[in-house]
């Protein structure tokens, strides 16, 4: 949890200052458990308005308040408006794809992938305003400190700081910047199964998982390519294509590689009712609370896809309570990698004879998970009711770790 400037600490206001989209999801459930625990309603901060510097945060945040810095979602101003400001960064790195004006011109097209690395340039943009205004505001305590957002939404520097931290994860196999370049580096590897993943998508956003022996190709992806008009367009979709023709095969992960992307092994997931599946723990307050199992046939688990969620006591009656123990704690240790985060969602695999785990994915938002309770509460709820009952860690306390991490 990052503690603002100033003196005394935690969460001794009760009042909350909240970033986010008006009309999302996720504002609304966070508004509703303040409710339930009967605080006042979260000032709400537009993404869009502090994009466009028609609010300033350093005049917002009183002493002792809550800053939650909540997902962007799904409001298309905002992503135009992050997409517009990455402009300047993504010129000089060669990754243009929209001018600034371009961008704010950009019409709404259902599951578009317009520019995740523009798009996340223009987030880590914003933030660092974020993290200079907050720096003028009387001391507070925040959800996540910018930097962490950062880093967890950018997949490829996520996976290193997880591995430097002794976290079990897959194999990554290096940056590609094309289909022929991903086979040399399999090849070189000997690994033959893989994950590509845009490096900035969330939701399963540009994912593809792909097989081959060299010969024969498959490919099973999110990613639709579309030509329109002598443009070619990529777009998610919830329904799953896969790819056997190596050309089409090819084309796919051509497009896909041109938006930078991370590649690691793909590990065999651990089954149940013959379906593949994967959990999602929560972690708040560097205690592992809500699981959340996810059943599909496909490689690709993420919920909104269509697949199923489980029970995870069917998971854990599976094996000695050493190795379940064993598991949510590298889950613990994965948020621990990220001194200055309150919570994060953690993707987490068993191997299919659930003696080896490993931790797929660390999401700064990864805690959407509507009707999930640990102890009778929703995720939101026991966020709130952490802060409330354990308050903050001293900033000195803070600062250590960040260095800690840094080394």
């Amino acid at each position: 949890m990052q503690v603002g400037r100033g003196s005394g600490g935690g969460w001794t206001s009760g009042r909350v200052v909240l970033i986010g989209s008006p009309g999302c999801r996720r504002v609304a459930l966070f508004q509703e458990a303040l409710r339930a625990l009967g605080l006042p309603p979260a000032r709400l901060m537009p993404w869009v308005d502090i994009l466009k510097g028609r609010v300033d945060l350093s005049g917002a945040v009183g002493a002792g308040d809550l800053v939650r810095i909540e997902s962007p979602g799904k409001d298309f101003a905002a992503e135009c408006a992050l997409i517009a400001a990455g402009a300047d960064a993504a010129e000089s790195e060669g990754s243009l794809r929209f001018s600034r004006r371009a961008a704010l011109a950009l019409e709404p097209d259902r599951g578009r992938l317009y520019a995740p690395r523009q798009w996340y340039l223009g987030l880590c943009e914003v933030l660092g305003c974020i993290r200079s205004q907050l720096s003028g505001a009387p001391r507070h305590v925040s959800n996540h400190s910018a930097e962490n957002i950062m880093l967890m939404f950018d997949k490829r520097r996520c996976h290193t700081r997880l591995a430097a931290h002794g976290v079990p994860v897959p194999r990554a196999l290096g940056p590609v910047h094309s289909h022929a370049e991903l086979l040399d580096a399999m090849h070189g590897q000997h690994c033959f199964r893989v994950f590509v993943k845009s490096a900035h998508g969330s939701s399963a956003s540009g994912v593809a998982a792909y097989a081959t022996d060299g010969v024969r190709h498959q490919v099973t992806t999110t990613v639709e390519v579309v030509e329109t008009a002598g443009e070619t367009r990529l777009y998610n979709s919830r329904k799953l294509q896969v790819h056997r023709d190596p050309a089409a095969v090819a084309r796919v992960l051509d497009e896909l590689c041109a938006h930078r992307v991370h590649v690691e092994q793909w590990l065999p997931k651990a089954g149940l009712d013959s379906c593949a599946f994967d959990l999602r723990v929560v972690v708040i307050g560097g205690r592992a609370r809500h699981v959340a199992q996810r059943l599909s046939r496909s490689p690709i688990t993420n919920l909104h896809l269509l697949n199923r969620r489980g029970d995870p006591e069917q998971v854990r009656v599976r094996m000695p309570a050493s190795r379940w123990g064993a598991a949510l704690q590298a889950c613990e240790q994965a948020l621990a990698a990220f001194p200055g985060s309150h919570y994060a969602g953690l993707d987490l695999l068993f191997t299919p004879d659930y003696r080896s785990h490993a931790v797929l994915e660390a999401n700064v938002f990864g805690d959407l998970l509507p009707g999930l309770l640990w102890e009778g509460q929703d995720t939101y709820t026991t966020e709130l009711q952490d802060l409330l009952t354990r308050g903050a860690p001293s900033h000195a306390a803070d600062e250590a770790r960040a260095e800690q991490a840094r080394c």
